[in-house]
């Protein structure tokens, strides 16, 4: 029953003049995520009673300092060059790596500056961006898992996690296609994938969010969640990254440099529930109360006392 279970992809690209220029199946799951996440996010603003043009202008900052911080960092920590033109030229090409820790830095430093600037309370932000990224988390981790990006060690059938492993066609991390078919069966050589286990964990959590949020949760609970769930599994996760051949990440001490940000991640999650749970519950906005003429008798006003009427306003 477990002799085959998930395959490995082998998606070509779409060339559009060459190989220079195609279309990646990596770069359509990234751009999806980028828009579902984005479109949750808007939704979630909306809930708060943000407004939409500010939630999409903030998004847009978050995702700009999120790709260039994201970039830069795989380049510097991730990246070994000969000499500084290399390194260079390297930093010039947004094609030659990305660093999700570093992405996430950058959209929170991005997050940050623009509520700052325009004079903007954070948390309503940060709640609503961590309640669109999980599920765009979701689509970004199976790029990667398309794209054969963190390749784990090889499993053993006694492997407790033996049946999330992916079925690679070769004992390498990263394989030629074999045969002509889009996905490849077969587990002569099972391994962990990073990225197909964290797409299944993004996939829980933006499906607890969705449940979540019908329920009215207190402000800052995701961005909250987020990070206190997510630091823990990073950190497991990269203990079964494969150590050596493509893929595999530097170690200081035994660790990766996503395990020293993972601890540092949920270190900042449980601050945040700290500060959840020590201010007072958001109140609803109040509403506008329209002037109403000397004489003229409001909708309210003939209402027993004790009956309010519906006002719109942010949830807590």
């Amino acid at each position: 029953m477990l002799s085959t279970l998930i395959p490995y992809p082998q998606l070509p690209s779409l060339p559009l003049i060459d190989d220079s220029l195609a279309i990646h199946p990596f770069g359509v799951l990234v751009a999806t995520g980028i828009l579902v996440g984005s479109w949750l996010t808007i939704r979630r603003g909306k809930v708060l009673g943000l407004d939409e043009e500010k939630v999409k202008n903030m998004i847009f900052w978050s995702l700009l300092t999120g790709f260039l911080l994201s970039h830069f960092s795989d380049v510097l920590i991730y990246q070994k060059h000969p000499t500084t033109g290399a390194l260079l030229r390297a930093l010039a090409d947004p094609r030659s790596g990305l660093s999700s820790m570093g992405g996430f830095a950058g959209a929170v430093l991005g997050l940050f500056v623009w509520c700052r600037r325009n004079g903007e309370r954070v948390m309503p932000y940060a709640d609503s961006l961590a309640y669109g990224l999980a599920t765009g988390w979701f689509f970004g981790r199976m790029g990667c898992y398309v794209a054969h990006d963190h390749p784990g060690e090889l499993m053993a059938t006694s492997d407790p996690l033996y049946f999330l492993g992916v079925d690679y066609p070769c004992p390498a991390t990263h394989c030629a296609p074999k045969g002509s078919s889009l996905l490849h069966f077969g587990s002569e050589f099972r391994r962990h994938d990073m990225g197909f286990e964290e797409a299944l964990f993004a996939a829980t959590l933006a499906g607890g969010y969705l449940l979540w949020g019908t329920i009215k949760p207190r402000l800052g609970v995701f961005v909250a969640s987020i990070a206190t769930l997510y630091g823990p599994i990073r950190f497991a996760l990269d203990r079964l990254r494969v150590r050596d051949g493509i893929g595999a990440d530097p170690r200081t001490l035994g660790l990766t440099p996503a395990q020293y940000a993972a601890i540092a991640v949920t270190l900042i999650g449980l601050g945040l529930w700290v500060y959840v749970f020590t201010r007072p519950a958001e109140q609803p906005a109040a509403t506008t109360v329209a002037t109403v003429a000397p004489g003229a008798a409001s909708a309210d006003s003939a209402k027993p006392d004790g009956v309010d009427a519906p006002a719109d306003g942010t949830e807590s």
